[in-house]
């Protein structure tokens, strides 16, 4: 039986521990066995999905039985305008949205959506 020494060379620098994220809180809550939050939600994993991206979702808010969403759109039929805020109905199979140039602008059309479907 042949023993060699141990390699002067081996590494027993210590990893540093990776910082885990805080846990996120939930942009929006759905109930997944209503057939039209089902719907919405198949829908925003289609609009966001890698392989045939329509969106880029900066923004998600539940109102009442809409979700509004602030995206940037990734090919814009008008380079003017590539920001939209969209609604995408939880009670029917509906998407409604505006163009915006800037996203700054879009979310301040969000805040005052949010407040006249407070009132």
């Amino acid at each position: 039986m042949c023993f060699r020494p141990c390699s002067a060379t081996v590494s027993r620098r210590r990893h540093p521990q990776r910082r885990q994220a805080p846990p996120l809180t939930p942009l929006a809550m759905l109930d997944l066995s209503k057939p039209g939050e089902r719907q919405a939600h198949d829908f925003l994993c289609r609009a966001t999905s890698k392989r045939d991206r329509m969106w880029t979702l900066l923004d998600l808010r539940r109102h009442g039985d809409v979700l509004l969403c602030l995206v940037r759109w990734v090919h814009p039929d008008a380079a003017a305008n590539p920001f939209s805020l969209a609604e995408v109905s939880l009670s029917q199979t509906a998407v409604h949205w505006r163009n915006y140039a800037t996203a700054e602008a879009a979310r301040v059309a969000a805040e005052r959506r949010c407040r006249a479907m407070a009132t």
